[in-house]
């Protein structure tokens, strides 16, 4: 009996180790999509980038890392195609426009200034998984 349950306990260690694998896989897949997004498509691939699942306790501290870089991005880029549409369209209020801008410009600020650390640390989950 002692043996069977050292096999058990084998067989959930290895799929947790499979598990934390297919995680950083899909998490991997998700960031580098993001990464090699024009501009415009960038808002929806940080979409999907949060809804990537994870249990794994290193997967998920690298996606809060590659999320809140994602997401700071992805609004900055959409006030920034908000405030161009609205000067575009002639009706926009200039005070209102110029706040947005600036806030864009904050927000894709934070977004690039996380950029090195999401590499980084989605580089690691590479090389540990050997992805």
């Amino acid at each position: 009996m002692r043996l069977r349950q050292l096999l058990v306990f084998g067989w959930f260690i290895s799929a947790l180790g499979c598990q934390g694998k297919q995680e950083a896989r899909t998490l991997i897949q998700a960031v580098d999509a993001y990464r090699a997004a024009r501009n415009d498509d960038k808002p929806a691939r940080a979409d999907a980038l949060d809804k990537v699942q994870c249990t794994d306790e290193q997967v998920c501290a690298v996606k809060a890392v590659c999320t809140k870089s994602a997401d700071a991005t992805a609004k900055g880029l959409r006030l920034q195609a908000e405030v161009q549409a609205g000067v575009k369209d002639g009706g926009a209020n200039a005070d209102l426009m110029a706040s947005k801008w600036k806030e864009a410009s904050s927000d894709l600020e934070e977004g690039y200034g996380l950029l090195e650390e999401c590499r980084t640390k989605t580089d690691a989950l590479r090389e540990h998984y050997g992805l």
